[in-house]
């Protein structure tokens, strides 16, 4: 009975050591816990000022950059109390796209190549129940990088591409601009968007073709990306119609069924849909403009004329050269390189002329890249 007894007391002895264990490694995991939220709150701090230092860097306001950059990093709290970041940690310099590596500038913020800021952003967090185990205090360290680049490359893009030459034209009067050589201002940006001057997006007479036998149709995905990757455009007029009128999400995957990428940007190389199109391109913006719940449209579809009585929604792409994508064959000089894609609204359908609509924008969503596009933004890229 004795040994029986001792083992009792060797149990309760094995229990209390058991729990003084678990919670030892409750605490810890407790203080672990509390300085990964600290490093979260820092990286905030660190998130926050590289967005605001290249967003100075953006519009080339150097002065005082860093200042607003610390600024706007101490507004973001670590457990209430205001992170540790100067000026010393503001960076300018260049992000590299393609190794995603951030080299600091050798000129200051005035340097032409600066395209990215870097800001650290610091936090000492004191240890509580850590103190029990000798731990005191430990060093809370972000770094970010947020760079300026291009919307190169934009998703649900229709399979029409408008003459630049044409907005142009409705601005300034015909040919007093050159679409090669003039590019878009904010001030243009503005008027159309203000204006609202409708435009012939697809044309259904030949007489008035840019192109002799071309009606600004175009097959999908570019034949020639601006990176020099091939493409492999679908062929026929049933692919254009569906993805004239399809959603995103079909117009997607149609794309992708045909092997080429869902984006398309400055640079791309277009292959035209030929012949007149002009049925089709009725048929399917008739269906745009039903899912938008502009119109209920006519027996016939693209046989006969109709409004859309709720301008809708496309984003197409704009050309100012046409000719033979470089090094590639089958375009028969009926290419179109991009120079914008743009935001247009659908307000009618003319049998026997075309689809009108009106500039609104340039599309600013799609593809952060490096390469140059007159949309720019900002974006954390570390």
């Amino acid at each position: 009975m004795r040994r029986l007894k001792n083992r009792r007391g060797a149990t309760m002895i094995l229990v209390g050591v058991s729990l003084l264990a678990l919670v030892g490694f409750m605490t810890l995991a407790l203080e672990m816990g509390r300085m990964y939220l600290f490093r979260a709150q820092v990286h905030v701090s660190s998130d926050a000022a590289a967005l605001a230092g290249a967003e100075r860097l953006l519009r080339e306001q150097y002065v005082g950059a860093a200042d607003t950059a610390v600024a706007y990093g101490r507004l973001n709290l670590v457990e209430r109390v205001v992170p540790s970041i100067t000026t010393a940690d503001i960076e300018p310099g260049v992000w590299n796209f393609t190794t995603n590596t951030f080299t600091p500038a050798a000129g200051g913020w005035a340097a032409s190549t600066n395209n990215a800021v870097r800001a650290t952003s610091r936090y000492t967090a004191t240890y509580r129940f850590g103190r029990l185990f000798g731990l005191t205090t430990r060093l809370r360290t972000a770094t970010s990088v947020a760079a300026v680049g291009s919307v190169s490359g934009t998703s649900c893009v229709r399979p029409i591409a408008v003459p630049y030459q044409r907005l142009l034209d409705a601005r300034y009067g015909d040919g007093v601009k050159n679409a090669v050589t003039y590019s878009l201002t904010a001030d243009d940006v503005q008027w159309f968007g203000d204006n609202h001057p409708l435009i012939l997006l697809k044309s259904g007479d030949a007489t008035s073709n840019v192109i002799s036998g071309n009606f600004y149709g175009i097959r999908m995905p570019p034949i020639l990306y601006a990176d020099g990757t091939s493409g492999n455009p679908w062929q026929g007029g049933n692919d254009f119609y569906e993805a004239l009128g399809a959603t995103c999400d079909a117009l997607a995957a149609k794309v992708a069924s045909a092997g080429g990428r869902f984006t398309i940007g400055v640079g791309d190389w277009m292959l035209a849909e030929n012949g007149n199109m002009v049925i089709k391109a009725g048929d399917g913006v008739a269906a745009l403009c039903q899912s938008n719940g502009g119109i209920n449209p006519p027996n016939g579809g693209g046989n006969k004329s109709f409004t859309c009585n709720v301008p809708t929604r496309m984003v197409i792409s704009m050309w100012a050269e046409h000719g033979n994508a470089p090094g590639t064959s089958g375009c028969g000089g009926k290419c179109f390189k991009v120079k914008y894609v743009g935001v247009f609204y659908l307000t009618e359908y003319i049998k026997g002329e075309g689809v009108r609509g009106y500039f609104s924008d340039l599309a600013s969503q799609g593809k952060f890249s490096s390469i140059p596009s007159l949309i720019k933004k900002i974006a954390l890229v570390q």
